[in-house]
């Protein structure tokens, strides 16, 4: 079989078997839905950066990935939806606070972290029911 057939075959939406490999189909073309990330009433929340001191007087960052567990409360998750830029601003302002006080030899305090990031999820939803859950934290 040249490769003007073989492509032709892949094209047309048959199974193409070639020298005994079987090529797979993309999920996206069987119809399967695609799973979100950390389940039905988990919401990622973009990541967050906010500036330290660096080395030798420059710049560097502090960058954490946050997602908020609804614990399947429909009341809650649309909260959180409503008032993601309230809580991205308010996550951005307890980060920044912390994140003055680092140098480039400080060890990141995510216990502090979650506390303060937790505390600024209840005020600006003005309910508890959401959890705070970290992912990723990078300071550079």
């Amino acid at each position: 079989m040249n490769r003007r057939d073989f492509l032709r075959l892949q094209m047309g939406g048959f199974a193409a078997v070639s020298a005994g490999i079987m090529l797979p189909q993309t999920a996206a073309a069987s119809g399967a839905p695609k799973k979100k990330g950390g389940g039905a009433d988990f919401t990622q929340v973009p990541l967050i950066t906010v500036f330290t001191q660096g080395r030798g007087g420059k710049h560097g960052t502090l960058s954490v990935e946050v997602g908020l567990d609804a614990q399947k409360n429909e009341k809650v998750m649309d909260m959180i939806s409503k008032s993601m830029p309230r809580l991205r601003d308010a996550y951005s302002g307890r980060l920044q606070a912390y994140a003055a006080g680092l140098n480039p030899t400080s060890l990141v305090d995510l216990d502090y972290i979650t506390r303060e990031l937790q505390t600024a999820t209840d005020t600006v939803l003005r309910q508890k029911g959401a959890k705070v859950l970290l992912g990723s934290v990078l300071l550079a």
